[in-house]
């Protein structure tokens, strides 16, 4: 049976004007999983996840993304292909290669623009409640997600931390989390945060290089525009399988158990970690 210890090693990047904070669970040596969070949250989203990992024998990277957690001030802004730039520099310095990749929501979008860059540095991706790169939602849908980006702007901050965890989760505990970590962020970057993910929703282009193995893990409550952009994800690639299960748009941490069984399914298919004997 496969059993390590999950020491943890915190590591900071100094990333153009933003103290990227990154963590290091289990092993030293082994295949790296590399997990990241989706918006206004921060590395503890994947807290369900890094013990089943790191008992499964794989070497664990979280982080928290820039204007995010600790990785605060956020720096001049953010945008995907700059949170994309800042992953690249957690790989650099924790992982051993290559790795899959593990996105929940916006952090799904910052692992697809990172593997269309570097296909050869990831063995798979698991995105967890987020569309495709360049599947954009039709003209209607479009116009109402810039109108939600400029009614962020209007509404009073606390209103807007209580809505968005409702929001998100019906679950009670996972709703006090990101309730609390939301709170770390000022509201200036919760909607710089937000409108960065809104350009990757309404992206034009850039769709995952085709071949890398894609997991999709969605929830059965998954926000029905984004449950029909996965399901077209999977229709069209051949690398991509979708499973639903249990929950929400948190399903990692709503239905941990049903998300860690298909999460480590799909590692021991495509970066299996070495069997102790």
């Amino acid at each position: 049976m496969r059993q390590h210890t999950s020491a943890v090693e915190r590591r900071v990047l100094d990333r153009a004007g933003s103290p990227v904070q990154a963590y290091l669970h289990g092993p030293r040596h082994g295949p790296t999983v590399v997990l990241t969070h989706g918006l206004s949250l921060d590395h503890r989203a994947f807290d369900a996840q890094v013990p089943a990992l790191v008992a499964a024998g794989y070497r664990v990277v979280t982080w928290d993304v820039r204007g995010h957690g600790a990785s605060q001030p956020m720096g001049d802004g953010i945008t995907i292909e700059q949170a994309a730039d800042d992953l690249g520099a957690v790989l650099d310095e924790l992982a051993t290669e290559p790795v899959v990749l593990v996105g929940q929501s916006f952090g799904g979008m910052i692992v697809q623009e990172f593997a269309t860059r570097s296909p050869d540095r990831v063995a798979g991706l698991v995105v967890i409640g987020a569309p495709a790169l360049g599947d954009r939602p039709g003209a209607v849908l479009r116009v109402l997600q810039r109108l939600r980006i400029q009614m962020l702007t209007l509404w009073p901050d606390g209103l807007l931390r209580r809505v968005f965890a409702a929001m998100v989760t019906r679950d009670p505990a996972v709703r006090a989390y990101v309730a609390a970590a939301t709170r770390q962020l000022p509201k200036s970057a919760f909607v710089a945060v937000s409108a960065a993910a809104m350009d990757g929703h309404l992206r034009a282009e850039g769709a995952p290089v085709p071949g890398i193995p894609v997991l999709l893990l969605q929830g059965a409550r998954e926000e029905r525009p984004v449950a029909r952009a996965m399901a077209r994800w999977a229709d069209r690639e051949p690398a991509a399988r979708r499973v639903v299960v249990p929950g929400g748009h948190l399903v990692n941490q709503e239905h941990a158990e049903a998300a860690n069984r298909e999460l480590i399914r799909f590692l021991d298919a495509h970066l299996p970690a070495p069997q102790d004997r």
